[in-house]
């Protein structure tokens, strides 16, 4: 459904626009901004993961580009401007995945994203052979998850090979859908490193590709890399028939969504902290230092020598939305009404410990969902509640790991769905002890990708001058000092609990199938994002 902007205000004539869009694991984003990089008119459409068998997380490739297609075509009517005064179209979307295409740009096969896991078996061939492993960290920058297009490759050899064979390249998410708008194949840095590319180089690395137990003639699915605001293609007549766009409108390479979400933010600044609570939980300081470690990704930034030290895990929403669907929430009013039960119950009020691993963690593959410290008289507040505490125990576990390398600036910065809540704002405020900001942008990922292709086009001076000028925050909330004891409680639990239950975690791994178990098999109908 599209609808005008919140501070959107009546155009000037002959003004240039700019639009952003922003591909997530599960939803798409159309934002047509005016050169003020105002929200004129922002459409969403669902793009829905298939889950045909355990740990297997896919999409069509033809039914994403629809959703792209049918967003920005509804974004484009209800704005009501000259498709000719669109300056130039800036795209990003999530990492990590496998999305195969031929030399034409047909796909070949389901796109794989990054929430599948699939390849756990190789990824832990991987994490069992030391010296290949610290190849693949030192040299990417990071350590591979079972989502990873080396360790998908590595499955898809031994149980599609044919499907290998038919592809001419490795895209990204992002790359597809500039693909279908201009029939130009290519990655920028961002995404890039989370593959096959040697950080320290800025080049495709065969050392890599070999590490990951993969052979060398794969070199020839990596496609030609640009900087993220690089003008790389113009919209095809076919696509601007689907779209509404203009033929010949500029698109520029785009990049991650973790970066453009920073931009977005305010936060790609050297020395600023960024939270985002949506699909994954992604804690991310922009540096320019190359320090790795297994605990984040040192993962290149819109130009080389800028990068994001993020810890990630899919530990937000897919959390929150089993939690929903468990306590019987079915919609947006009723998961509103629990929300503000788990608000009004006392702050220091002990309430379960939730390990929100139903999708992911980075203690292991084998860690699972755990929920603890259960009583007869907690109610589905109390455990919503946990589980929003939970979620906020990861931001702690990831923030820890890179405050041993990293220093920021207060306040932090947080986004994502999450982050629309008072209650979980709060909660990251008295967890982390700091103060946290959140950014007046709903769409933070869009209007990144937008200023990055308005720079591309000198709409806009600079990345740095658009953030300065553009982005604002809410005013910042300060944790309270009534927290501090309650929240050193829950953090010593939280450390206590994953110490002893991880063997049983072990074992439980060593018992389970390769595939995994059919009860992993749901549809992920969230409704928390």
């Amino acid at each position: 459904m599209a609808e005008h902007g919140p501070h959107s205000a009546p155009h000037e004539s002959g003004s240039r626009f700019l639009l952003g869009i922003d591909v997530g694991q599960t939803a798409v984003k159309a934002v047509l901004h005016d050169e003020r990089l105002r929200p004129v008119a922002v459409a969403r459409r669902a793009s829905p993961v298939d889950r045909p068998v355990a740990r297997h997380a896919e999409r069509s490739q033809d039914a994403l580009w629809a959703a792209v297609a049918d967003a920005v075509s509804e974004v484009m009517a209800t704005a009501g401007v000259d498709p000719n005064l669109v300056a130039a179209v800036g795209i990003t979307g999530h990492g990590d995945g496998l999305h195969l295409v031929t030399a034409a740009g047909a796909p070949v096969g389901p796109a794989i994203t990054a929430m599948d896991s699939r390849a756990h078996v190789e990824a832990a061939e991987l994490a069992a052979d030391p010296d290949r492993l610290r190849v693949v960290l030192e040299r990417s920058g990071q350590l591979p998850t079972p989502g990873a297009a080396g360790n998908l490759l590595r499955w898809l050899l031994r149980h599609d090979p044919e499907r290998v064979e038919q592809a001419d390249a490795m895209l990204f998410c992002k790359d597809v859908v500039r693909l279908r708008l201009t029939g130009e194949i290519s990655t920028d840095y961002s995404d890039a490193c989370a593959s096959f590319l040697d950080v320290g180089t800025a080049t495709w690395s065969a050392e890599v590709l070999d590490a990951y137990g993969l052979p060398a003639e794969l070199l020839r699915l990596l496609p030609p890399i640009n900087p993220s605001g690089t003008i790389v293609g113009r919209v095809l007549p076919a696509a601007a028939a689907s779209t509404g766009l203009v033929a010949g409108t500029p698109v520029v390479s785009g990049l991650h969504d973790v970066q453009a979400s920073s931009i977005g933010m305010g936060a790609l600044v050297p020395g600023r902290l960024a939270l985002v609570a949506g699909s994954f939980s992604t804690n991310g300081v922009t540096t320019t230092r190359p320090d790795v470690d297994p605990r984040w990704q040192s993962r290149l930034s819109i130009t080389p020598d800028l990068r994001i030290a993020m810890s990630t895990s899919a530990t937000a929403s897919p959390s929150f939305d089993w939690t929903l669907r468990l306590l019987g929430v079915t919609d947006a009013t009723g998961r509103d009404a629990l929300i503000a039960e788990a608000a009004a119950l006392p702050p220091e009020e002990q309430v379960p410990l939730v390990l929100p691993f139903q999708s992911d963690s980075p203690l292991g593959a084998e860690a699972s969902a755990t929920l603890a410290g259960v009583r007869d008289w907690h109610t589905r507040a109390h455990v919503l509640r946990g589980a929003l505490e939970g979620i906020v125990l990861m931001h702690r576990w990831h923030t820890r790991a890179l405050g041993e390398r990293f220093r920021w600036d207060e306040p932090i910065v947080l986004g994502g769905g999450l982050a629309r809540s008072p209650l979980y704002v709060q909660l990251v405020a008295n967890a982390l002890r700091a103060p946290v900001t959140v950014v007046d942008s709903e769409e933070a990922g869009a209007l990144g990708a937008a200023i990055v292709a308005g720079v591309a086009t000198g709409l806009l001076p600079s990345v740095e001058q658009a953030q300065h000028d553009v982005v604002r925050h809410a005013p910042a909330v300060l944790p309270t000092d009534a927290s501090a004891a309650y929240w050193a409680g829950v953090g010593t639990a939280f450390d206590e609990l994953v110490e002893a239950i991880g063997p049983w975690w072990r074992r439980r791994g060593e018992e389970s199938s390769p595939d995994g178990p059919a009860s992993e098999r749901d549809d992920r109908a969230g409704v928390g994002r």
